[in-house]
């Protein structure tokens, strides 16, 4: 392909926002995701058109002149996997097929919609594909391709759109509580970007330069904003705080762009039609930042060090523009180099605000410590329910397979291979520092891993033969998302032997998508990854 046309670009899009490339069987998987089977639109009082929302009886209308009960029946509903396999179907694959040569195929379930993108006749196109992404083989991972910022506003355009049918939501739910000028209720639709911490400022330095759009908010998956007040961590979920991150912005704003599958495009449209109607006069843009005032600092979180925060972002914050500011904000970074100081500025959102760092830090660094005191102090109360919670928590948790399936991989390798076996739980962090760090013995043999900067969640290294091996284990029935996770390190490591293992029975949906495309297990000639159940005292193998 000469040039990256319209068509190819919404391709891009919607690999970015949920694909999985596999190098070795010319194959791309892509996710549309709808976790409930059906979604429903917007409830509007039919007596006086304003909101109605559920105030824990049933629906009732918003306006303070009216006040009615709602029937619930006036909200649309709309089937989302019917919908979607109608569009891919109807709309999405001859739109793509027009130019792109592959064979396409749907699978999925009540939960996802897979559409499957076999290249194994069109390899110069699954090669061009490739060179977009490479090195990163899955959404988690992925950047926006450079060569986006240098095609037509079209394409552009339908980049966005492919963005939005993979990870694009729009949802009533995600209403703000704002007063407009003929009714209640601001509509949102966001970007909900999965383990992802690189596309949340890059979508929003793509389109604040591009097409000068506005963004509400990002909901980082950062412990300082998810859990600020360490409610989540005091209930024995230490680590909620690290699920997908949202971009979210106003609909009205948006006009532009559309979705292809039909279901999310009627929600859109439910949404813009709201907020244009209910007239909402100010932008409500998070740019420029607001001020962090003594008000607004956070409690020190202990997870703002886990490892699987990027390094930039792996500190306190006070406000999530900060974040936005450590992950490269175009914007924000304009502003602090012209702000009076670039340093106060980073901590204050002040940009013409001054003082002596050293101690504006002491006094934020007082009233964080003195509010995770307080936290603590009332997180720590011993109630015989919280510590029962506590114990059932704890007991699902996915560390708590690590030790059994560290011993079972030591057995099954030594058993299998008849050398000398070493495991370990490498779960922390990437396995090059982990060697680095904990194991600088083990690096001098295995000097090959000194470049995987990848993160199983066990590995086990046969000592005769520099070979390696990993278990990825999973708490929750597995799903192409977590084939997704440890396909990568295997393209990037490329083990002896890999195991995704769950202590959930697999879903009958993926054995089936599996049992129809076995290769999406494969990461080398002649190795797959190997699928298990762990029974508590044993691992049952699934063959497919």
């Amino acid at each position: 392909m000469k040039s990256i046309t319209p068509t190819f670009s919404y391709f891009l899009g919607l690999i970015t926002g949920r694909g999985h490339l596999f190098h070795d069987s010319k194959i791309i998987a892509i996710e549309f995701s709808h976790a409930n089977e059906y979604a429903e639109g917007i409830a509007h009082c039919p007596v006086c058109g304003w909101l109605a929302t559920n105030n824990g009886n049933g629906l009732k209308c918003k306006n303070p002149a009216c006040g009615k009960p709602v029937d619930p029946s006036v909200k649309k509903t709309y089937n989302q996997p019917v919908s979607t396999v109608e569009s891919l179907k109807n709309v999405i694959i001859p739109f793509l097929s027009k130019e792109i040569g592959a064979n396409f195929d749907i699978t999925g379930n009540k939960t996802m919609t897979l559409l499957v993108v076999d290249f194994k006749d069109y390899e110069k196109v699954f090669d061009e594909v490739l060179s977009h992404f490479v090195p990163d083989m899955s959404f988690d991972r992925f950047h926006i391709p450079k060569a986006i910022y240098e095609v037509e506003k079209a394409s552009k355009i339908e980049f966005i759109n492919g963005l939005l049918d993979t990870s694009g939501f729009p949802s009533p739910g995600g209403w703000l509580n704002r007063d407009g000028e003929k009714g209640h209720g601001r509509m949102r639709v966001y970007f909900q970007l999965v383990r992802n911490w690189h596309l949340p400022v890059e979508i929003d330095n793509f389109l604040r330069s591009e097409f000068g759009l506005p963004i509400h908010t990002i909901d980082w998956g950062h412990p300082n904003i998810r859990d600020a007040n360490l409610t989540d961590f005091f209930n024995a979920r230490p680590t909620t705080w690290s699920r997908e991150h949202q971009l979210k912005f106003f609909p009205e704003y948006y006009g532009m762009f559309k979705f292809r599958i039909s279901s999310k495009q009627s929600l859109f449209d439910e949404l813009h039609n709201h907020n244009v109607a209910t007239v909402f006069k100010d932008k409500d843009d998070w740019f420029p930042p607001s001020k962090v005032t003594t008000g607004k600092i956070k409690a020190y979180h202990p997870g703002e060090q886990d490892l699987r925060i990027p390094e930039p972002a792996r500190k306190h914050f006070d406000a999530f523009w900060q974040i936005n500011l450590a992950m490269g904000c175009k914007f924000l970074g304009e502003l602090q180099k012209h702000s009076k100081n670039p340093e106060y500025f980073a901590l204050t959102g002040d940009s013409k605000g001054d003082g002596d760092i050293d101690v504006l830090m002491r006094e934020r660094d007082a009233i964080s410590a003195k509010l995770k005191e307080e936290a603590f102090a009332k997180g720590a109360e011993p109630t015989e329910k919280k510590l029962r919670k506590e114990q059932d928590a704890e007991s699902v948790l996915e560390s708590s397979l690590y030790e059994p399936l560290s011993d079972y991989l030591h057995e099954y390798l030594t058993k299998k291979y008849e050398e000398d076996v070493i495991t370990f739980d490498t779960s922390a962090g990437n396995l090059n520092l982990f060697l680095k760090n904990r194991n600088p013995s083990l690096l001098e043999v295995f000097d090959y891993c000194d470049q995987y900067r990848i993160r199983p969640d066990i590995v086990g290294f046969l000592t005769k033969t520099r070979r390696i091996a990993f278990i990825e284990a999973k708490i929750t029935s597995l799903d192409l998302k977590a084939i997704g996770q440890l396909l990568g390190y295997c393209f990037v490591a490329q083990p002896e032997e890999a195991l995704l293992v769950s202590n959930k029975p697999i879903a009958t949906s993926l054995v089936m998508i599996l049992k129809a495309r076995p290769d999406l297990l494969e990461y080398s000639k002649g190795k797959r990854i190997k699928l298990g159940v762990w029974t508590g005292k044993s691992l049952e193998s699934i063959e497919i």
